[in-house]
């Protein structure tokens, strides 16, 4: 007669063995039951996400591992050679199943869910989470087959992943950083404000000639612009924008934080203005949004200049890349968003300490700390997708000035050759002994630049 755990492994060596089939399926091309990959992706994981064969493959291959291991593990007792080995992985896989189960709890308040994508809230509901929890309970009975009964220090052991989960958990999403009250004047920025129904956004406007936009860098705001805005004035109109989840700008609507969605903010701004052709810069972030922006509307686009811009289609460094996962990027988020980390975070992307002074500090953390602009870091990571774009630059048509430094430690300076190569009509300037922050570290060089450019 079959035993109660090795009935239920059978269980969760079907539930694998699904869950196997499915990404064996999907690394062919398909995206059933969905209509495309992005409806997938959200209906999945409540995010858009790479759906790449390798990474699809490498999945399906850790579900049969973990069938395997389950199987195994109902058919030994304590006493096996192999017991030590595939308890540990047995356990190591009721631990990921238990924090899934309780992240899935937290996301079924709404908590972390994309208010757009309602279908992962009722997956997620009715299907992701109580089988999360039903595998839990049927892989912790087959931990249990022959092994010792649980005494007070076993349960303390048992007890102790799930109050970590716990905590986890409540770093994420119960806890909310304070906001450090900043008004844009105290950096010196004569703040204006365009109402459209996106958004409330925060710009300012210097001079008289032809139109200059700067899109303000991702993880900060038009401040990082403020040297620029000064010197172009001389010979241009020149605005400096905070995009959604940037600075002071307000959402008046729910926003995707996708290109797709960036682009409808540029236009929303730019029609606010009375603008139809602009020259348009971007930095970091906003190199890459200026990018895609130039290649869906080259109308509206004459020129591009892009500072050590995103836009290729590489993984970003492993710091950016943890805030991806769910809980990990709100709780990576949360911890990091002290004065303390802004200061580190300044010292490493500039080569010349000297000009992160205490008011520059301020400037850039004190605005980071409002609770959209907070969200926005990890959303913005989970939204942007590069391949497009990339794909895209040889049928770029503006002329491109393209400035990187030496000592980048955010967009590896081997990105820009992607850049100069694929882009028809690039111009590619190597500033030596100038960090990613290059409108700070080194501005007079990227004010000459700027300014021969766009005469």
């Amino acid at each position: 007669m079959t035993s109660r755990p090795t009935r239920l492994a059978y269980a969760v060596v079907a539930a694998l063995a699904a869950d196997a089939a499915f990404h064996l399926l999907w690394a062919t091309g398909s995206t059933w039951p969905a209509s495309e990959v992005r409806t997938l992706s959200y209906a999945l994981l409540g995010a858009e996400v790479s759906f790449a064969p390798r990474l699809l493959l490498t999945l399906a291959g850790i579900a049969l591992a973990t069938l395997a291991l389950i199987h195994a593990r109902a058919r030994v007792t304590r006493d096996h050679r192999l017991y030590p080995l595939l308890q540990a992985g047995t356990l190591a896989f009721l631990a990921f199943l238990s924090f899934r189960a309780m992240a899935g709890l937290v996301w079924c308040l709404g908590i972390g869910t994309p208010p757009d994508y309602p279908a992962y809230y009722w997956l997620n509901l009715l299907l992701y989470t109580p089988l999360c929890l039903a595998m839990a309970a049927a892989v912790f009975a087959v931990s249990r087959h022959g092994a010792k009964p649980l005494r007070l220090r076993g349960k303390l052991a048992l007890a102790a992943p799930l109050i970590a989960i716990a905590a986890l958990l409540a770093g994420a999403y119960a806890w909310a950083p304070t906001e450090a009250p900043y008004d844009p004047a105290e950096a010196g920025v004569d703040s204006r404000y365009a109402d459209t129904d996106l958004a409330r956004f925060h710009y300012t406007r210097e001079g008289d000639g032809s139109p200059v936009v700067l899109l303000s860098p991702g993880a900060s705001w038009l401040f990082a612009w403020q040297e620029q805005a000064h010197t172009l004035a001389a010979e241009h109109t020149v605005y400096a924008v905070d995009l959604p989840g940037q600075g002071f700008t307000e959402l008046h609507q729910d926003f995707d934080y996708t290109l797709e969605a960036v682009a409808e903010a540029i236009d929303a701004f730019l029609d606010s203005q009375d603008l139809d052709t602009v020259a348009l810069a971007g930095y970091s972030w906003s190199g890459g949004w200026a990018l895609a922006y130039a290649q869906a509307h080259p109308d509206r686009v004459d020129r591009l200049v892009l500072l050590a811009p995103s836009g290729a289609d590489r993984p970003d460094p492993a710091a950016w890349e943890a805030l991806k996962p769910p809980v990990a990027g709100e709780l990576l988020t949360n911890v990091y968003s002290g004065r303390d980390a802004a200061e580190a975070s300044l010292l490493g992307i500039v080569e010349h300490d000297e000009v992160v002074t205490d008011a520059l500090i301020d400037a850039f953390w004190k605005p980071n700390t409002r609770t959209v602009n907070l969200r926005s870091t990890y959303l913005y990571e989970r939204g942007l997708d590069w391949y497009s774009t990339e794909a895209a630059m040889p049928a770029t048509r503006q002329p491109v000035l393209l400035v990187w430094g030496t000592a980048d430690t955010v967009v590896p300076i081997a990105d820009a050759e992607v850049f100069a190569t694929r882009l028809p009509d690039a111009r590619l300037e190597i500033l030596d002994g100038c960090g990613h922050a290059l409108t700070i570290d080194c501005p007079d060089q990227v004010d000459t630049l700027m300014s021969g450019f766009l005469a």
